[in-house]
């Protein structure tokens, strides 16, 4: 087999074709250490693995070493000690992970081609192939943790010697303390649900009836937790309005004189909010009451000349103007907007909006009463059928998400409405002892109680009407 270079991040000079095999085997414990070190120092099982066989190599003076973990109960390899890559898929040797088998299978160390003053019983075969293919010596190890075999250890060396038995007691007692390391970052990498299977079902199959009675009592709490009765809550989002609102509009064709209060001003009845252009009615009714003064004269002028048709020419023409000039200053008192209630302003923002023009029946401004609100909540048509009127519920705002607000729902709208792409239902609530903080337009979110259910189906229960409604509207079942 060619000769790579070893895995980045973990590169070590071989010596110069100086063999530790050949001479005495280094400290088991000095070495177990270092390799213990190694491992625990990566970041992953991948470089954990990558580290031992470099360091196994540089200190063995080994032609190549592998690493390999059991996966659904066959050896895979996952490291290579002289190899540049890091996928698993270019790390993938069938004659490699035939010999972890082949010692794994049998929890046993495998040396091939053994030594000819030495016997044994276990099956070699693939051993065997994988030496003459290499023209190496071959060497693997079982790595147990967790009384179960994890991994394997493959070690191959051009040694004459081959793997004596000081060397094999030597990597052994490597393997003993590295399996439950290689264990440990093993679980670690796992995903969540990996983690409990392989921690509730596998490790109990391989353990005690402690381990199995634990497994199943927690499986039965877990059931029995899902299938009890709980409380059912329906949320969706919600905003406070005025629980009545009233619209000034342009009582006439004009433009804007001045605006003295903006949107969130609290504002007394009879407060002036908004002025309307008056000038030109100002001046019609100075004309209109010179004509009345002439008009007036003109009568006097008549009855001192006992000339009765003027005099009730210049009567009549007088009450014309009299009644032009009531209705003049009618419009003058309604081009001034007052407030109809002590209320609060929720929109129309004309502070910059001087000598705009406005047209008859325009919405000026927006009114709502002070501390007298209603909640309107948007809930999803698919929720409404679990709600009554009648049921509480709590509000969030998000202007003032540490305090909850009780509620009760007042009213369904029969009525579904579109809007983002959603569908909802509006539902009106009564609150009860809002702060003096909330304000008409805060928006949050509503949870109202809607029953009781199992929790199992009140996590499956849009699952399973999204299938009902699939199995009705294909097979009309």
């Amino acid at each position: 087999m060619p000769l790579h270079t070893s895995t980045p991040g973990h590169h070590f000079d071989r010596p110069a074709r100086m063999n530790a095999i050949d001479a005495s085997p280094p400290d088991p414990l000095a070495l177990s250490l270092r390799v213990q070190a190694r491992i625990l120092s990566a970041r992953s099982l991948d470089e954990a693995a990558a580290a031992m066989a470099s360091e196994l190599c540089a200190s063995l003076g080994l032609h190549n070493a592998y690493v390999g973990v059991v996966r659904d109960g066959a050896a895979r390899l996952i490291a290579q000690a002289h190899s540049a890559s890091t996928r698993h898929d270019e790390l993938d040797d069938p004659a490699v992970a035939a010999a972890m088998d082949e010692a794994i299978d049998q929890a046993t160390t495998i040396v091939a081609p053994l030594p000819a003053a030495e016997e044994t019983l276990h099956v070699s075969h693939a051993h065997l192939a994988l030496a003459r293919s290499t023209g190496t010596r071959v060497c693997t190890v079982p790595m147990p943790a967790d009384e179960r075999i994890v991994g394997a250890l493959l070690l191959e060396t051009d040694a004459e010697q081959g793997f004596p038995t000081p060397t094999r007691e030597l990597l052994e007692h490597v393997a003993v303390l590295a399996g439950p390391a290689l264990a440990l970052h093993e679980r670690a990498g796992m995903p969540l649900l990996k983690r409990l299977h392989a921690r509730f079902v596998t490790a109990p199959e391989q353990g005690s009836g402690f381990r199995r009675a634990v497994a199943i009592a927690a499986s039965c709490a877990v059931l029995a937790g899902l299938l009890l009765p709980v409380d059912r809550t329906v949320s969706a989002e919600a905003r406070i309005e005025g629980e009545m609102q009233r619209a000034l509009v342009a009582p006439a064709d004009g433009y804007i004189e001045k605006a003295f209060v903006r949107p969130g001003d609290t504002v007394r009845e009879g407060e002036v909010l908004l002025q309307l252009a008056d000038r030109d009615l100002k001046l019609e009714r100075r004309r209109l009451e010179s004509e009345l003064a002439q008009y007036r004269n003109a009568f006097a002028a008549a009855q001192s000349q006992a000339d009765r048709s003027q005099m009730v020419v210049s009567d009549a023409r007088a009450d014309e103007a009299s009644a032009r000039i009531a209705l003049i200053d009618h419009q003058l008192e309604r081009s001034l907007l007052r407030a109809p209630m002590d209320s609060v302003v929720l929109t129309g923002d004309l502070d910059q909006a001087q000598g705009n023009p406005v047209e008859r029946g325009e919405v000026l401004l927006v009114v709502a009463p002070r501390a007298r609100y209603r909640l309107m909540i948007e809930v999803d048509e698919r929720d409404v059928g679990l709600l009554a009127v009648g049921a509480h519920g709590r509000l969030a705002l998000a202007a003032l998400p540490e305090q909850r607000i009780d509620f009760e729902l007042r009213r369904i709208m029969p009525v579904t409405t579109e809007r983002d792409g959603r569908h909802f239902v509006a539902v009106e609530a009564e609150l009860h002892d809002a702060p003096a903080a909330a304000q008409p337009g805060m928006r949050g979110y509503a949870r109202m109680d809607a029953g009781s259910g199992s929790l199992l189906g009140q996590l499956t229960r849009r699952v399973r009407a999204w299938i009902g409604l699939e199995l009705w509207t294909r097979t009309g079942f």
